[in-house]
C-alpha cells in the first residue's frame, strides 16, 4: 500500500511537472506568435505612403503598434485592409484580435477590453463654403441647437462613434433619411464635394489632411471647435486576447512614453502634416516669395556688378534662392529635392533677371529712375528687409524639413537646417565666385539668426509632440511666431549694426 501511495504522489508529481512545461512552452509560443489586426485609410493615424521604392503602410496608429507588439512585446502583425464596420464584427467573432484609434463606448466594452489611452480625437463638421446654412452649423452649440430641426444632411462613416448626442441621432429611425454613411472619409468628403450631404463630421486631422492632400480648401470649410472629444484606446477582442496582453501593451505604452519614442513617432507622422498645413498659408507663400525674389536680385546686384553674362546672372541669382534647399535636401538623402517638385522659386527667380536684364537695356530717357543703380546706392537698405522676409521663411522651412525627414535630435538638426536653407546659397554663390569673404562668415549676424529661431521653433515642436490632443491653430501660431521672430531679429541687427563674434585678435600682430 505503501508503495502505491509512493507511486501515485509520484505520479501526479510527474502530471504536475508536464502541465507546467507545457504552459511555459504555450506562454513561449504566444510570445512570438501572430496577432490580428487591420488598418483603413485614416491619414495621418493609417494610411500608406507610396514613394519611388513602393508603398508602405504607415502612420501614427500603425508604427506604435509595430514599436510596441513587435519590438517590445515580440509578436508579428497581420494587418490587411478592412473597413471600420467589418474590423469591429471580427473583433466580435474573434477572427481578428487588435484595432486601433477607437474610441470607448459601452457597446465596444461587450466584445473587447480597452487599452489606456494613448491619444485624443476631436470631431468637428466640414460644410461646403458655398453652403452658408450648413456653415452657420459649425460650432457645437448652434449645431445641437439648430441641426435637428434644419433639413441638412450628414455625412458619416460606418461603425463610426460620433458622441452621445451624434450617435442618438443617427440610432433614431426617424432621421434615417437625414443622413448618408461611407466605407471611408475620403468618400465621405466627396459626397459632400458632390452635394449629396451638406454637412460631414470628421476627426480634426483627418478632415484637415484630405481637405489638404485633395485640393478642397477652395470648396469646404472646417470648423475650428469640435463637437465631441475623447481618449482614444486599442481594443483587444475578448474571444481571442487576455487581459495580461492589455496590461503588458500598457507597459510598454508608459515605456515608450517615458523613453521618449512616442515623442517621435508623433513627430515623424503628424508634425509633417500639422507643419505643412500651417505653412500653406497664403501669407506664408508671400514671403516665401519676397524672399527668394530678393535673394535673387542680390545676385542680379552682383553680377551687374562683376560684369557677369546673363546666364552667370542666372546662377548667381539662383544659388542664394534655392541653393540652400537644394544642399539641405542632399544631406538629409531627401527622394526629390524641393526645388524639382515646386518651380515657383525657379520662376520667381528668372522673372528678377529678365526684368533686370531688361531695365538695363532700356535708354535712359525710358527709364530716368535708372531703377538698378539707384537700388545699388540708396535702397541697400530695403533689400535688407526683404532680404531678412526670405531668411525668416526659409528658418521655419528648415525645420518643417528636419521633421518631415525624421532628423533627429530636432535641437540639433533643426536649426542647422534652417540655418543651411537661410544662408547656404548665398555661401555656394559666393563659392561660385571664388570669394571667401561673405558676410556671413565673417562679421555679419546672419546665420546666427536663423540657428536660434530654429532652435525655438524646434524646441516648441518636441514639446508640444507629448501633449495628447493637437489644435492645428497653436502650431500657425508657433509658425506666425518664429517667422516674426526671426525677421524683427534681423531688422534689429541692420538697424543697430550688431556684429557677429568673431576671431578677430584684439592687438594684430604687426609683420614689421
Amino acid at each position: 500500500m505503501r508503495r502505491q501511495r509512493t507511486a501515485w504522489g509520484a505520479g501526479c508529481l510527474l502530471l504536475l511537472l508536464l502541465v507546467t512545461l507545457s504552459h511555459g512552452v504555450r506562454v513561449h509560443a504566444a510570445s512570438v506568435s501572430e496577432l490580428r489586426g487591420g488598418w483603413y485609410p485614416w491619414m495621418p493615424y493609417q494610411y500608406i505612403d507610396a514613394k519611388d521604392d513602393g508603398q508602405k503602410l504607415t502612420g501614427l496608429d500603425v508604427e506604435l503598434f509595430r514599436e510596441i507588439f513587435e519590438q517590445k512585446l515580440q509578436f508579428t502583425l497581420d494587418l490587411p485592409q478592412l473597413n471600420w464596420d467589418e474590423h469591429q464584427q471580427l473583433l466580435r467573432e474573434g477572427s481578428r484580435d487588435i484595432a486601433g484609434g477607437a474610441f470607448m463606448t459601452q457597446e465596444r466594452g461587450e466584445y473587447a477590453y480597452f487599452s489606456d489611452p494613448y491619444r485624443m480625437e476631436d470631431i468637428v463638421l466640414v460644410a461646403r463654403r458655398s453652403s452658408v446654412k450648413a456653415r452657420q452649423l459649425l460650432e457645437k452649440r448652434a449645431f445641437i441647437k439648430r441641426f435637428p430641426s434644419s433639413r441638412l444632411r450628414l455625412g458619416v462613416v460606418d461603425g463610426y462613434v460620433y458622441g452621445d448626442f451624434l450617435d442618438a441621432f443617427l440610432k433614431d429611425p426617424v432621421n434615417h433619411k437625414r443622413w448618408l454613411s461611407s466605407s471611408d472619409e475620403q468618400s465621405n468628403l466627396q459626397n459632400l464635394v458632390e452635394g449629396k450631404v451638406d454637412l460631414v463630421a470628421v476627426d480634426r486631422l483627418v478632415g484637415a489632411t484630405l481637405i489638404w492632400e485633395n485640393n478642397f480648401g477652395d470648396q469646404l470649410v472646417i470648423g475650428e471647435q469640435p463637437i465631441f472629444s475623447g481618449p482614444i484606446v486599442a481594443l483587444f477582442s475578448r474571444r481571442s486576447t487576455s487581459p495580461e496582453l492589455v496590461q503588458a501593451f500598457n507597459h510598454a505604452l508608459k515605456t515608450i512614453r517615458a523613453n521618449g519614442t512616442y515623442n517621435m513617432i508623433v513627430r515623424g507622422h503628424l508634425f509633417p502634416m500639422l507643419l505643412g498645413l500651417a505653412a500653406d498659408q497664403p501669407w506664408f507663400k508671400l514671403l516665401d516669395i519676397i524672399g527668394t525674389a530678393a535673394f535673387a536680385f542680390s545676385g542680379v546686384l552682383l553680377a551687374r556688378k562683376e560684369n557677369f553674362s546673363l546666364f552667370g546672372a542666372f546662377v548667381l541669382a539662383s544659388l542664394p534662392a534655392v541653393g540652400g534647399g537644394i544642399l539641405r535636401d542632399l544631406i538629409v538623402n531627401r527622394d526629390r529635392p524641393a526645388v524639382m517638385d515646386s518651380s515657383h522659386h525657379l520662376a520667381v527667380v528668372c522673372l528678377v533677371v529678365l526684368i533686370s536684364y531688361a531695365a538695363l537695356r532700356l535708354p535712359e530717357r525710358h527709364f530716368r529712375l535708372q531703377l538698378l543703380p539707384v537700388l545699388e546706392t540708396k535702397g541697400y537698405w530695403i533689400i535688407q528687409l526683404l532680404d531678412a522676409v526670405g531668411l525668416a521663411a526659409f528658418t521655419v522651412v528648415g525645420v518643417i524639413v528636419a521633421v518631415e525627414e525624421r532628423c533627429n535630435p530636432l535641437l540639433v538638426w533643426g536649426p542647422i537646417l534652417s540655418a543651411m536653407t537661410g544662408a547656404g546659397g548665398a555661401i555656394l554663390r559666393d563659392v561660385i565666385r571664388a570669394d571667401a569673404s561673405h558676410p556671413a562668415l565673417h562679421h555679419e549676424l546672419y546665420a546666427e539668426i536663423s540657428l536660434l529661431w530654429g532652435f525655438l521653433f524646434s524646441l516648441f515642436i518636441v514639446s508640444y509632440a507629448d501633449v495628447e490632443s493637437f489644435n492645428l491653430m497653436s502650431i500657425k501660431v508657433a509658425v506666425a511666431l518664429t517667422g516674426i521672430g526671426c525677421l524683427l531679429s534681423r531688422v534689429v541687427v541692420i538697424q543697430r549694426r550688431v556684429k557677429a563674434p568673431s576671431f578677430t585678435a584684439r592687438n594684430p600682430v604687426s609683420n614689421s
